[in-house]
């Protein structure tokens, strides 16, 4: 008798562990409208492949954008310093080549951009958003301060 009941609870124990996991999933509200068939589940990756894709691609023609405004505003500025006097030319060529090295991080965090996989892609971008923002910031002093003289 002891060992008829024992052959019955395992018998229990083992029909639970096959039906508990659909159990668990109808308990949280994932029976069988829950589930998505394999078509939605990559039709879904490739929806957020092609928003990424589309974010990505945007961000990239804004970046590039800004850095076309700011050489063209740099080679304008370059052209006002050539008009200065010697004495405003000497000092500012210590700005205009800090101004190039930042367009060339900036270039290379562009680069970096470019080539980054979805994981890196937000890091890379802060960078660039960084960069960028130091470039016109340096642009923006340089400027100001030939102005004034």
């Amino acid at each position: 008798m002891k060992n008829k009941g024992f052959s019955i609870l395992i018998c229990l124990c083992f029909l639970a562990l096959l039906f508990l996991p659909g159990l668990v999933k109808d308990a949280r509200g994932e029976g069988e409208e829950g589930k998505t068939s394999v078509e939605e589940q990559s039709g879904e990756s490739n929806t957020t492949k092609e928003t990424f894709s589309e974010k990505r691609k945007e961000f990239e023609s804004k970046a590039k954008a800004k850095l076309d405004e700011l050489d063209t505003k740099m080679d304008e500025l370059k052209a006002d310093l050539k008009k200065a006097g010697a004495k405003t030319t000497a000092e500012a060529k210590e700005g205009v080549l800090d101004l190039k090295k930042k367009r060339t991080v900036l270039k290379k965090e562009m680069k970096k951009l470019e080539a980054s996989s979805k994981k890196t892609w937000e890091t890379v971008k802060r960078k660039v958003e960084h960069a960028t923002d130091e470039l016109e910031e340096a642009y923006n002093k340089l400027r100001d301060k030939f102005k004034s003289e």
